[in-house]
């Protein structure tokens, strides 16, 4: 097996045993506090598994639930992630208004680098 694709497969992996495990703690504390957490790793699992349709909706559904919950930084790394998933799937005029709401999200949390780095994304496209 080539290193990419054993690489792949310890990432994929470590992601599943963080599920799992995310999943365990809304169980067992708050459905609330993991909600978004979970959704989000369900969304780059479907992006691995290039189940786009899927992603995309658990995507929106993270960003949702962090903005219900008042997850800040949560909030602007479900966007930013979402902006890199359209994209890497060919959709740039797609990915523009997420790694915007990013920018502007890590700006209201106080992270100016990672919002200056989605400002530069967005400059870029």
């Amino acid at each position: 097996m080539n290193s990419n694709r054993w690489m792949k497969k310890k990432w994929m992996a470590r992601g599943d045993e963080s599920k799992v495990y995310i999943e365990k703690l809304a169980g067992l504390a708050s459905t609330w506090n993991f909600q978004n957490k979970t959704l989000l790793l369900q969304a780059e699992e479907q992006f691995c598994a290039r189940n786009f349709e899927a992603a995309e909706k658990l995507y929106d559904d993270a960003i949702l639930s962090s903005k219900k919950h008042k997850f800040l930084n949560e909030e602007a790394l479900a966007n930013e992630l979402a902006g890199h998933f359209y994209l890497d799937t060919g959709r740039k005029d797609k990915s523009v208004p997420y790694f915007s709401q990013a920018e502007e999200k890590y700006r209201e949390w106080g992270a100016v680098a990672k919002a200056n780095f989605c400002e530069w994304l967005t400059m870029d496209i």
